[in-house]
């Protein structure tokens, strides 16, 4: 987290030299930044290992990072996120986060979020005066914070172009400031949000990625693969240990000598009893390599909190309840991602309440907006068709019916046929 003192913003433009001086605290972590992106686009730190010259060099890569990254966040994000509020407020904001094709983006912003620690989104307006939202690079933008226990946010920042071309633009809750390449004079242009328009996602407290902590262990895993294979390789490149045998260079009458005659007759003559040919070759210790490899594995998933679903133990024909036992761990990993994802969402969509209150005059307090988040998560129909017959006779008639697993649409009204709205009796 980017933090500065709220005296730096004077007549509602923040100081070029205090911004560029929270750029340099911004680029200290640009290594980190560039790390979790090659991991995740599988340039592992294994991919340029080097050896000696005639020394097999594999070099394998294993997804890991990517698996995680789209696992959990798929998983945050199952269905599409659902926003309720006071009309006729809530239904314009769902009609502009539509145009805006909001779902997407959501998902873009997801998956940034489970990489590098964090998300960046940024609303802005088009020609014709409509509002849309973007995922930028969490690699070039970030928000700045103030220094007190609230942090609360006090501009954003984006980045284009590199070295002295890189231009600075700055977003606050009035306006879009721009220092041009050369000039220091900034430009200035009100926006309509009347909020913050750039908002970041964060993935918890710490702003961690979702594979970050197994690095150590995934480069571990690689490791081991990438020697076990290049072990196999060498095993075919066996050394022959001739005992008490002299002169096999010797040519014999045909012109070739002993290791020629071996190499292509496959039969090898020695002088006496005493001499002994065997071949020199490393006895890989295939059980212990592959026990190693599965401890590996099972850390990787256990301290990333990620299942395996390849895993035995989501075979087979498991309750509900297993299934969520085996999930809980990761279950409330996301759930800690999901409110830090829904705080992201309420400051945009404050953004856009404040756009829909200067171009449609229609007030929303972002602040009583619900913000739902479903899972997608396999259901044992039988056993709640089972549960439901059980409870006959204790609960409503209604209540069961809306927990049936026949139940097409929730928001249908109870007793009501498909395409009906007359109530049956």
């Amino acid at each position: 987290m980017v933090t500065s003192n709220p005296d730096i913003i004077k007549n509602g433009i923040p100081d070029i030299q205090a911004v560029e001086n929270l750029l340099r605290q911004f680029d200290a972590g640009a290594i980190r930044l560039s790390r979790l992106k090659r991991y995740y686009e599988g340039q592992h730190d294994i991919l340029s290992r080097t050896r000696l010259s005639g020394l097999p060099n594999n070099r394998l890569s294993h997804a890991y990072p990517r698996y995680i990254a789209q696992v959990s966040a798929a998983y945050l994000l199952g269905e599409p996120v659902r926003v309720e509020g006071p009309e006729p407020g809530a239904t314009a904001l769902r009609g502009l986060l539509l145009r805006a094709s909001a779902d997407s983006i959501d998902i873009d912003l997801a998956i940034d979020q489970a990489v590098y620690g964090r998300a960046v989104s940024l609303c802005y307006e088009e020609k014709g005066y409509l509002p849309y939202v973007c995922a930028l690079n969490p690699q070039n933008a970030f928000v700045v914070y103030d220094d007190t226990v609230a942090h609360d946010p006090l501009f954003g920042v984006y980045l284009t172009g590199l070295g002295k071309d890189r231009q600075i633009t700055v977003y606050t809750d009035r306006a879009v400031i721009t220092w041009p390449k050369a000039d220091k004079k900034p430009l200035i242009r009100p926006h309509p949000f009347q909020s913050l328009p750039m908002v970041e996602y964060r993935n918890g407290a710490d702003a961690h990625g979702d594979f970050e902590d197994v690095l150590t262990l995934i480069d571990a895993y690689n490791l081991l693969s990438c020697d076990r294979l290049n072990d196999r390789q060498q095993f075919s490149d066996a050394l022959l240990v001739l005992t008490g045998v002299m002169g096999i260079d010797v040519m014999g009458g045909d012109g070739l000598n002993a290791m020629e005659r071996l190499r292509q007759e496959k039969t090898l003559a020695l002088p006496d009893a005493s001499s002994r040919a065997e071949w020199l070759v490393k006895n890989p210790q295939e059980r212990d390599i592959e026990v190693l490899r599965g401890a590996l594995k099972e850390d990787i998933h256990k301290f990333s909190m990620t299942p395996d679903f390849s895993d035995e133990r989501f075979s087979g024909n498991s309750s509900g309840i297993a299934i969520k036992y085996k999930l809980f761990n990761f279950d409330n990993r996301i759930k800690l991602k999901e409110r830090y994802f829904i705080t992201g969402l309420r400051e945009r969509a404050r953004a856009f309440c404040g756009w829909l209150k200067t171009r449609e005059g229609i007030s929303l307090n972002a602040d009583e907006l619900v913000f739902k988040l479903s899972r997608r998560l396999p259901v044992n129909e039988l056993e709640r068709a089972q549960c439901i017959r059980a409870l006959s006779g204790i609960l409503e008639e209604e209540t069961l019916r809306f927990n049936s697993p026949l139940q097409d649409d929730p928001n249908r009204p109870l007793g009501t046929q498909k395409g009906e709205g007359v109530v049956q009796t």
